[in-house]
């Protein structure tokens, strides 16, 4: 009986340590982003002047598979890690703070940026901004990572953020304006959003090129 017993409490010893097990890998495949923009560098809409508006989408991600095309307005292969809106955190417009804590899946060392959209949905949006930095901070941590977390925030795509800003040389503005500076709000810096060319437009300059392409050949 004694053995029986033993051999019971051994087998719920190894069912109990596996379930532990388990549940440690499941918590450990968890990273944290913190992102945010404090109260020296934000984002403005496309004119540079006025902060994006409280409420505004925010997204924190990665391009997996295919890096982004520097210029292109295009989010394809674009993964959300997480998000907030403008405004979060206790901070007016312009300003935000989001911190995201989700599976690694495939996020793991790739490349981390983040999107504005000039409205609450990133669906039928005007302006874009995406911006990223070739840096260790900028980087998704993976979940055996000490620490598995990292924390990004707009200030650290500048120089002299407040006064006279520019785009370090580490940073990847893929869409977006250069940094401007707005004496109306206590001359914080501002990375500006980029209207985004509606499709009539792109159908337009294709035509003209197949037009010119036409032109030429008929020429020769």
């Amino acid at each position: 009986m004694k053995g029986i017993s033993m051999s019971k409490g051994i087998k719920y010893l190894v069912v109990g340590l596996a379930a532990t097990g388990l549940a440690m890998s499941a918590h450990a495949a968890n990273i944290t982003v913190n992102f945010g923009a404090g109260d020296v560098t934000g984002i403005s809409l496309a004119g540079g002047t006025t902060p994006l508006p409280v409420g505004d989408l925010i997204e924190v991600g990665a391009f997996l598979g295919t890096p982004p095309t520097v210029g292109s307005s295009s989010l394809a292969n674009f993964v959300v890690f997480g998000t907030t809106l403008s405004g979060s955190g206790g901070n007016p417009g312009g300003f935000f703070a989001g911190a995201t804590t989700a599976s690694e899946a495939g996020f793991g060392h790739s490349n981390l940026f983040i999107v504005a959209f000039n409205n609450a949905t990133g669906v039928g949006y005007t302006q874009l901004g995406i911006w990223g930095q070739n840096s260790a901070n900028w980087v998704f941590p993976k979940s055996t990572d000490i620490p598995s977390s990292t924390t990004v925030d707009m200030e650290q795509l500048v120089n002299n953020p407040g006064n006279s800003a520019t785009f370090a040389a580490t940073t990847v503005k893929v869409f977006g304006r250069s940094p401007q500076q707005s004496a109306d709000f206590g001359g914080s810096t501002y990375l500006p959003l980029q209207l985004v060319p509606e499709p009539s437009t792109w159908m337009l300059v294709g035509t003209g090129l197949i037009g010119l392409l036409g032109l030429r050949r008929r020429r020769s």
